[in-house]
């Protein structure tokens, strides 16, 4: 629960339709409110859903431009640079280059490398939501 009692909410955006039927199942279990998206959203759309945690792939449509487009607006967005952002991605080598490692870490983007066990996932999203409180 939140400090106001509610369910935490986790936006999650992927677009493979089982992993965002997997990731809904284990969150819900663990007591998260899970909205997720098989797309990109416009900022809007997730300025609406409000959520208190985001967790993103990387790769859309083919591409990784489209997903590091997203996390830039989102966090020079000052409605929802307050959002912490969990990046699931198999792309290893593209995050752990040393220039977009540092780039993530002073976006404070968390990244969560595929294949992940749900204990990794929990324990990240713990991580930003302890950090987040104490904001």
């Amino acid at each position: 629960m939140n400090a106001d009692g509610r369910q935490p909410h986790i936006l999650v955006i992927n677009d493979t339709q089982e992993i965002l039927d997997l990731l809904q199942e284990l969150l819900e279990e663990e007591g998260y409110r899970v909205t997720t998206s098989l797309a990109l959203l416009d900022l809007g759309k997730v300025k609406a859903l409000a959520p208190d945690v985001m967790v993103q792939d990387l790769l859309f449509e083919g591409t990784q431009e489209l997903g590091w487009k997203f996390l830039t607006l989102v966090r020079l967005d000052p409605d929802l640079a307050r959002i912490p952002l969990i990046l699931c991605t198999a792309a290893v080598r593209t995050v752990n280059d040393p220039e977009m490692a540092e780039q993530l870490d002073r976006q404070g983007i968390r990244v969560v490398l595929k294949p992940f066990t749900i204990e990794d996932l929990l324990t990240t999203l713990d991580e930003v939501r302890t950090a987040q409180s104490l904001i």
